[in-house]
């Protein structure tokens, strides 16, 4: 069972990262594409994707997290600076326009929120590959606990400050919302910048786990760069294919995320907890409720239910917008200029 769970997990985790990727990509796409929006040689999203890959290539090339550690703090900096200036950037334009109303909630858009947030979470399939590099790895659950009470500060004044100043007008990047002035600009280089540097980072475990099968030297060497090249490449040509960052981001936090950070972990440490612990003839549940505290099974539960309802009902209204009609945004390889106009509403 172990070993179906971990081959599970691996496969789960590979295809996270990937669509982390493409929508790391678009985003870094649509960023700069608004901020040189004014200079004569226009350049489209589906152009500047192929910029921010090519841009990225030399820093992929670096080993494990260990070695781009200044790159992890570099792009936890953009961000901090980021929120403050969309917080305050956010509250000057409601001083001048004041709020708009906001969207009616219902199932569905709850339900397609619920994948946008388990999105924001999706670092936890990073956490292995962190811990075996620390030097410490048995302190690893202080860094995770300082780690999530830094994500809430960024995150919860942006959230709240942004829907109740935008409403039902917010975008799928708050950027777009935001007054075009120095703030806006500068955010968009700091977020840009983050999602360079936070590219490499996410990267990094396919990229170690492909170098495993194909037998690459360990050392930096030219295998190793012919094949990270070939990865970022072909993550370029997902966000040629699908320049519809929302839809995608709403579908990858759902149908993963959920699984990766809500359902499998439960599995994983009560199969675990009792295969160490397991007397001879002692039933599985006898084996549960005599080593896990009620407290924590009851936490579990919980873990359980918010993460199936997020797999089954975020997944079917996330899928749904993905391939409606309505919200069909051609490939780059079609048109061009199609990802310009993808950025759509959330609900």
């Amino acid at each position: 069972m172990l070993n179906f769970l971990y081959i599970l997990v691996k496969l789960i985790k590979t295809y996270l990262n990937n669509q982390t990727g493409v929508v790391f990509l678009l985003l870094a796409a649509q960023n700069l594409q608004s901020l040189f929006d004014d200079i004569p040689a226009h350049l489209p999203v589906c152009v500047w994707i192929i910029i921010v890959a090519v841009v990225l290539l030399g820093p992929c090339w670096l080993g494990t997290p260990k070695d781009s550690w200044p790159i992890a703090i570099g792009a936890m900096v953009c961000t901090a600076i980021a929120c403050v200036f969309i917080t305050i950037s956010a509250l000057v334009d409601y001083s001048k326009r004041g709020s708009t109303p906001p969207s009616e909630i219902t199932f569905k858009s709850f339900s397609f929120s619920m994948g946008t947030m388990f999105f924001a979470w999706g670092g936890s399939a990073m956490f292995p590959t962190i811990q075996v590099d620390m030097r410490q790895p048995h302190r690893f659950h202080i860094s995770v606990i300082i780690s999530y009470i830094i994500l809430l500060v960024f995150y919860v004044p942006v959230s709240i400050i942004g829907y109740s100043v935008y409403g039902a007008s917010v975008r799928d990047n708050i950027l777009a919302n935001l007054p075009k002035n120095f703030l806006r600009y500068s955010v968009e280089i700091l977020i840009t910048g983050h999602l360079a540097m936070a590219f490499t980072i996410v990267l990094n475990p396919i990229f170690q786990g492909c170098e495993e099968l194909t037998r690459v030297p360990k050392h930096f060497c030219w295998q190793r760069a012919a094949l990270r090249s070939g990865i970022v490449l072909f993550l370029a040509f997902m966000a040629e294919t699908i320049p519809h960052f929302g839809a995608i981001l709403s579908f990858i936090g759902s149908s993963t995320v959920s699984i990766l950070g809500f359902i499998l972990p439960v599995f994983c440490y009560v199969l675990i907890k009792v295969r160490s612990t397991q007397l001879v003839h002692e039933r599985f549940t006898e084996t549960v409720f005599r080593v896990i505290p009620y407290w924590d099974i009851a936490l579990l539960i919980l873990s359980l239910i918010v993460g199936f309802f997020g797999a089954i009902a975020s997944s079917y209204s996330s899928f749904s917008d993905l391939v409606n009609p309505h919200s069909y945004v051609k490939p780059c390889w079609l048109d061009p200029r199609s990802a310009d106009s993808s950025n759509s509403t959330l609900f």
